[in-house]
């Protein structure tokens, strides 16, 4: 009977100091319709708009997901260029909450294709961290 108590508690024990292993999860919404879900592990294929089909006043909003959420730190996305400049996109409060930003961001006319590194931005107190989540093109026609 002994035994069998050790060997209860050194599973119970066990148990408790394995590493977690989660994942983040986003899904994006182009005007409050999923069109994609993401992971960590996914093969991150872009996102492509055609600009023929924008309409003015469209967004995308990105719902991100962790296993260690924040309810006051400020969070955001951010657009990275292929030529590196980085623009803030949108912003709001508690990792749990939507993040929503305008698709005219993405809109260069002059161009036949645009293409934007999407990243989530989060910042709580002095520790700040960014995340690449997925790539958007604009095709134009």
């Amino acid at each position: 009977m002994k035994k069998l108590n050790i060997l209860i508690a050194f599973f119970l024990i066990s148990s408790f100091c394995k590493a977690s292993d989660t994942i983040s999860v986003w899904h994006v919404f182009y005007n409050k319709i999923k069109i994609k879900e993401y992971n960590g592990y996914t093969n991150k294929i872009p996102l492509v708009l055609k600009a023929s089909d924008y309409k003015i006043g469209d967004s995308i909003t990105v719902k991100y997901y962790s296993d260690t959420p924040c309810h006051d730190c400020l969070t955001g996305i951010m657009l990275k260029s292929k030529d590196n400049k980085i623009t803030m996109a949108g912003k709001n409060i508690g990792s749990r909450n939507p993040i929503t930003f305008p698709v005219i961001f993405l809109m260069d006319p002059k161009r036949k294709r645009t293409s934007f590194q999407v990243l989530y931005l989060n910042s709580n107190g002095n520790k700040a961290s960014s995340e690449g989540l997925f790539e958007v093109e604009v095709i134009y026609e």
